[in-house]
C-alpha cells in the first residue's frame, strides 16, 4: 500500500515543540507515525483505506491534532497544527494553500478586482462587530476541514444576530426578508452538518467532501456579501490616503 508523508508546523512556532516518533494503530488497519522537531511536525501514514493525497491530508490532520492536543492539554498550552505538504511514496509533493477552489463557473471565493471589496469590508468590520466576527469565522472555515460547517454556521448566525439586536426579536425572519436568504437553503447546506459537531455529538456528524464544503463556503460568502450590500449599499468615496493597494497602511 502507498505511504504518504505529511509535514507542517505546530503553532505558535516559537514554542519550539519536539517529540520522538509516536506510532498509532488506526481503526480499520494501518499505522501512523508522528514526530516533531523544533515545531516542525511529520506524520507518516501507512493506511490501506487512504485513496489519495487529499484523503491523506485529512487523516494526517486528525492524527496531528490528537497528538498535539494531548501534549497541549498536558502542558496547559494552546498549540495548534498547520499541515502544509503531502508527499506521495514516489516523491510527488502536493502543497496545500489557503484558498479553496471549486469547479467552473465559480472557481474562487475571492473578488476581482479585490481592492474595492477590501476597502468596503475593512470599513464595515471597523464598526460592525457582527460582520467582523462573521468574517473571522468564514476565514477559519476556509482551511479547517473538520470544523468547516461549524464555522460557516456560526458566521451565518452572527449575521442573524445583527438583525436580532436591531429588532429585539430572536428570529431568522428579519434576516431572510432583508437579505433574500431562506431557511431551507441554510439548513440543508450548512446546519445539518454543523449541528451534531457544535453540540458535541461527534458520532452523529455527517461526513463531508470537498464539494459539500465548497457549497457551504459559497453560501456563507454570499450571505456576508448580501449583508455588506444591505448595510453599506454603495461604496463610499475613497478614504483619504487610500491607495487602492492592499498593502497600503490604513
Amino acid at each position: 500500500m502507498p505511504k504518504y508523508t505529511v509535514t507542517g508546523r505546530i503553532q505558535p512556532e516559537r514554542a519550539d515543540i519536539g517529540f520522538g516518533q509516536l506510532q498509532i494503530a488506526l481503526d480499520g488497519g494501518g499505522t501512523a507515525v508522528a514526530s516533531a522537531d523544533s515545531s516542525q511536525i511529520t506524520v507518516v501514514l501507512d493506511v490501506p483505506t487512504i485513496d489519495g493525497w487529499i484523503s491523506a491530508k485529512i487523516a494526517a490532520d486528525d492524527i496531528a491534532n490528537i497528538v498535539v492536543g494531548a501534549l497541549g492539554f498536558s502542558l496547559g498550552s494552546g498549540y495548534w497544527v498547520e499541515l502544509i505538504q503531502v508527499t506521495e511514496e514516489d516523491g510527488t509533493p502536493h502543497v496545500f494553500g489557503v484558498r479553496p477552489t471549486g469547479d467552473p463557473p465559480m472557481t474562487s471565493l475571492g473578488f476581482e478586482p479585490h481592492n474595492e471589496m477590501f476597502g468596503r469590508a475593512l470599513r464595515l468590520s471597523a464598526r460592525d462587530i457582527f460582520f467582523r466576527l462573521a468574517v473571522r469565522d468564514f476565514l477559519q472555515a476556509l482551511t479547517d476541514v473538520t470544523d468547516c460547517a461549524t464555522y460557516c454556521y456560526r458566521a451565518v448566525e452572527g449575521i442573524k444576530a445583527a438583525f436580532v439586536l436591531k429588532t429585539g426579536i430572536d428570529r431568522w425572519d428579519d434576516m431572510h426578508a432583508a437579505l433574500g436568504t431562506d431557511r431551507q437553503g441554510i439548513t440543508t447546506t450548512i446546519k445539518e452538518f454543523a449541528d451534531p459537531v457544535r453540540h458535541g455529538n461527534w458520532v452523529k456528524a455527517k461526513p463531508t467532501d470537498r464539494f459539500i464544503r465548497w457549497r457551504m463556503l459559497v453560501l456563507t460568502r454570499d450571505i456576508l456579501v448580501r449583508y455588506l450590500d444591505y448595510v453599506q449599499p454603495t461604496p463610499p468615496a475613497a478614504a483619504a490616503g487610500e491607495s487602492g493597494k492592499s498593502g497600503h497602511a490604513v
